[in-house]
């Protein structure tokens, strides 16, 4: 992966947060103009930008039971993905007084992340844009669990180069973990690319990658990936989780021997 220099990160920081507020801007004044934007949703969308933390997360679960008719507030949901707003009443307050747990409260960011995935298929579009382009780190992750849990085959492209490319690690993580689960609904044949990625990924820097990584690849169940997964556990032992991939992908339970399964690899690869 290549370094930047700091100046030049800060200098791409800065554009990547203008365009972002130059889309938003563009956004508000469409929809303000356009007539098929409901009153209802242009009202939740103002809701969105300018009311409290309470008016945020009730119009956040207003917008997701909206379901498609709420897509014109996505890009606003999006960019509370990335706030770390809540809201506590007074009986939250006081828990937070008299004990040590001070972190009760509903998050804005949560519920906005409950009201993407409810509004399903018709934000994928948007949420891969986001998980590309958007410069927090926060947004980019929520937005990664976000398509996990809705599971469009649309979204597969966008995930396998946020895997790949992204600068953050735990943006990463999500990325393979969403790529995970939408085994559970998608062929092998159909997620071929992203188990390439996957497997490229068994040697990565950080072990956090690695095992998610070679977990995404036991729920793909890519056999192509055996060879690699073996090796993995040659150099990273029982660490590198391919134990539990290898099981899930085979039915063999070999354990955490790489020798047993180099055996049975030698015999069975045809």
């Amino acid at each position: 992966m290549k370094r930047q220099y700091p100046l030049m990160r800060i200098l791409s920081t800065i554009i990547a947060v203008f365009l972002v507020v130059l889309s938003v801007s563009m956004a508000i004044q469409s929809y303000a103009q356009d007539p098929s934007v409901s009153d209802d949703v242009k009202r939740q969308i103002e809701y969105l930008r300018k009311g409290s933390s309470k008016q945020k997360i009730e119009t956040s679960r207003k917008l997701g039971q909206m379901g498609a008719d709420a897509v014109p507030a996505v890009p606003y949901l999006i960019e509370l993905l990335g706030t770390s707003l809540k809201y506590k009443n007074f009986w939250n307050r006081l828990w937070n007084t008299v004990t040590i747990f001070g972190n009760t409260g509903d998050s804005v960011a949560l519920e906005s992340r409950q009201a993407l995935i409810r509004i399903g298929n018709p934000a994928v579009g948007q949420l891969s844009t986001a998980l590309l382009n958007h410069p927090k780190p926060a947004v980019r992750r929520n937005v990664a669990i976000v398509l996990g849990e809705i599971r469009d085959v649309t979204s597969v492209e966008s995930l396998t180069t946020a895997f790949q490319k992204d600068t953050e690690d735990r943006v990463r993580v999500v990325a393979a973990t969403a790529l995970g689960k939408m085994a559970e609904k998608w062929s092998s044949d159909l997620l071929s690319d992203a188990a390439t990625a996957l497997t490229g990924a068994l040697r990565d820097n950080n072990q956090d990658v690695r095992q998610k990584a070679a977990w995404a690849l036991g729920k793909i169940k890519a056999m192509k990936a055996v060879p690699a997964l073996i090796e993995a556990m040659q150099i990273y032992g029982k660490d590198s989780n391919a134990g539990a991939a290898l099981i899930a992908i085979t039915g063999q339970r070999l354990g955490d021997d790489p020798e047993k399964w180099l055996e049975w690899w030698e015999v069975n690869k045809q």
